[in-house]
Formats: structure tokens, sequence, C-alpha cells
């Protein structure tokens, strides 16, 4: 059974807590949610303090738990990234992901640390599509047996 999506909603006012709920119905760009801390259901338009996100997502854990994503990333920085590059869908550079995982709260210092491993695991990935040499080398998540390595 598929997960219904989620929305996070950051707190308006500083100091309140981040809210999410369950999409149970969508018409057009209305989604009727109902919040997890109350049970309530409200409608709403995703804007500026919205956003739409699998609760198993990358960006679902940034804006609910960023210490957890960054503890995370910290104890297995491939497996975060792989997960970032299932998520997208586009194939992603090293830049591409940086950027990436530094907007999700990552340290910048951790990331540029952590890369040379990072990539070296990516282009060993089965799951992994890689593409071009040097800084111009695109990774895409193909989920496939083989993944085609640099040529």
């Amino acid at each position: 059974m598929e997960q219904s999506p989620a929305v996070v909603r950051l707190p308006y006012v500083s100091g309140r807590p981040v809210r999410v709920g369950t999409v149970i119905n969508q018409e057009g760009d209305l989604y009727t949610v109902k919040w997890d801390d109350n049970d309530t259901e409200q409608e709403v338009h995703l804007g500026d303090y919205e956003t739409l996100c699998s609760r198993s997502s990358l960006v679902f854990l940034s804006l609910v738990d960023p210490d957890a994503l960054r503890a995370a990333f910290d104890q297995n920085p491939t497996a975060i990234t792989v997960q970032a590059l299932r998520e997208s869908a586009t194939p992603m550079t090293g830049k591409d992901l940086k950027t990436l995982l530094t907007g999700y709260g990552v340290e910048d210092q951790r990331f540029r640390s952590a890369w040379i491993t990072i990539r070296k695991q990516l282009t060993a990935d089965t799951r992994l599509t890689v593409d071009g040499t040097g800084a111009g080398t695109t990774f895409a998540y193909t989920d496939a047996e083989q993944g085609q390595q640099p040529g």
C-alpha cells in the first residue's frame, strides 16, 4: 500500500512547532489535510510555509528533524546521497548533490570532507548510472541490477 503524501507546515511564528499532516483529498491545488497533532481536518493551499512530500523523503526529514538528517549523514553519507539520487527526477552532479544536501542542513564542510569517499562509492554502485568525467560527472538512480560506469 502506497503511503499518502504529507504536508509539512513550518511555524508562522518563531518557537512554534512544525505541523505534519496526511493528505486525505486533493482537488486541484486545494488539499484536505488531517493534522497528526490533533486529528483535525483542514483545507490547505500550499504556500511559503507548506511543503508536500513523502514522509520517507529527505525533504521531510530536513523539515521535521534536521538534526536527525545531519546525524544520518554523519553516520553514512553515501546512503543519504544515494537516497537523494533516488528521490531526484534528473541526474545530478557532485555540485548538485552538495547544493541539495547543504540546503537540507548538512554542513558544507561535512559534505566536502565526505565527497571523495561518496564519489568512489557512487561510481561502484550498480543501482546508479554514472555518465561523464570530472566535475561534469552525473549520477542517476536507476535501481537496475547493473549501472553504467564512466567510459
